[in-house]
C-alpha cells in the first residue's frame, strides 16, 4: 500500500515538473493560472536543482531532472521497505530502469492531458495564449500525419492519442513485468 501512495505521489509530482518544462519551452506567459499552478506546486524542488543544471536553449532540465530524482528517489525507498537486507548492484540497476520507464510514462500523461486540454480548447477558445502554446509543442509531433487535416477539423491528434495509449497500456506494462521477472531471477 505504501509503494503504491509513492509511486502515485511520484506520478503526480513528476507530471507536474514535466508540464511546467514544456510550457515553459513553448513560452506559456509566466502569469497564465497553469503556469503559475506548476510553478508553484514544484519551486521547492526546482528551484535548488537550477544551480546544479542549466536550462539548455529553451528547455528546463532542472525540471526533468526534478522527475527523474522524484521517482529514484520513491524506487530507491520502495526498495529499503520491501529489502531490509540491503541493496545489491542488480536492485539499484532495477531501480533506476524503473525510474526511466516511469519517467517516460510521466512524459506520455502530460502529453496526454495536453491533447486533451488542446482538443477542448479549440471549441471554447482557440486564440487562448495557453492554446497558442499547446500549438507550439503538438504541431512538430502532429506533423507527420497533416494528412488527416479535413478543412478546419483536425484528426492528426488522434494518432498520437492512439500512440501514447498504446505506450501506456500494452508497451509500459509488458516492459514493468520483464523488468519485474528479471528481477526476481
Amino acid at each position: 500500500m505504501i509503494a503504491k501512495l509513492l509511486i502515485l505521489f511520484s506520478d503526480g509530482l513528476s507530471i507536474v515538473c514535466l508540464a511546467r518544462c514544456l510550457l515553459q519551452w513553448a513560452q506559456l506567459e509566466y502569469k497564465h493560472p497553469l503556469a503559475q499552478f506548476c510553478a508553484h506546486t514544484t519551486d521547492w524542488l526546482v528551484q535548488p536543482l537550477r544551480k546544479v543544471t542549466p536550462p539548455i536553449g529553451r528547455w528546463d532540465t532542472a525540471c526533468v531532472l526534478a522527475s527523474i530524482l522524484i521517482y529514484y528517489l520513491a524506487f530507491t525507498l520502495i526498495s529499503l521497505i520491501a529489502l531490509p537486507g540491503g541493496f545489491s548492484i542488480k536492485i539499484i540497476a532495477a531501480n533506476m530502469f524503473f525510474t526511466v520507464l516511469s519517467v517516460l510514462k510521466a512524459i506520455a500523461y502530460v502529453l496526454l492531458l495536453g491533447l486533451v486540454l488542446r482538443m477542448v480548447m479549440s471549441f471554447q477558445n482557440p486564440y487562448a495564449s495557453l492554446q497558442v502554446s499547446l500549438h507550439r509543442i503538438f504541431e512538430p509531433l502532429s506533423e507527420p500525419f497533416v494528412f488527416l487535416k479535413f478543412g478546419r477539423y483536425d484528426f492528426s491528434g488522434s494518432v498520437l492519442v492512439i500512440v501514447l495509449w498504446f505506450w501506456l497500456s500494452a508497451i509500459l506494462p509488458q516492459l514493468t513485468s520483464k523488468l519485474n521477472l528479471w528481477l526476481l531471477n
